[in-house]
This record gives C-alpha cells, sequence and structure tokens, in this order.
C-alpha cells in the first residue's frame, strides 16, 4: 500500500495534469479535432482524480482508526 504522501503527491500531479488541459482546451485556435482530443483527456484525469482522492481518503481513515 503506497504512503500517504505518495497519495498526495499524485493527487497532486493529476490535479496538475486536470488544470493543464482545462487551459488548453479554452485556447481558440486549436482545432476542433485537437479540441475533441484534450477534452477526452480532461475526462480522464478528472475520472482519476477522483480515484485518487478516494484512495487517499480511504487511507486517511485507516490511519485514524
Amino acid at each position: 500500500m503506497p504512503t500517504i504522501q505518495e497519495l498526495e503527491r499524485k493527487l497532486q500531479s493529476v490535479r496538475r495534469e486536470v488544470r493543464n488541459l482545462t487551459v488548453m482546451g479554452m485556447d481558440p485556435k486549436q482545432p476542433a479535432d485537437q479540441l475533441t482530443l484534450i477534452k477526452q483527456l480532461e475526462i480522464s484525469a478528472r475520472a482519476e482524480q477522483r480515484l485518487r482522492k478516494r484512495a487517499l481518503d480511504y487511507a486517511l481513515s485507516r490511519t485514524k482508526s
């Protein structure tokens, strides 16, 4: 099982990825096919973010018990 610090680091990393993809998706100069790909990547990164948050919450709850 990963440590809490590792889980926090991975969560922060995916949060940065979501933020970067969101900004990239707002660029009006991007071609339509590129915007579609960026949006799909953002959706995937947001799903990963939710799962990493759940993993961190679970690890924190186990340490408190």
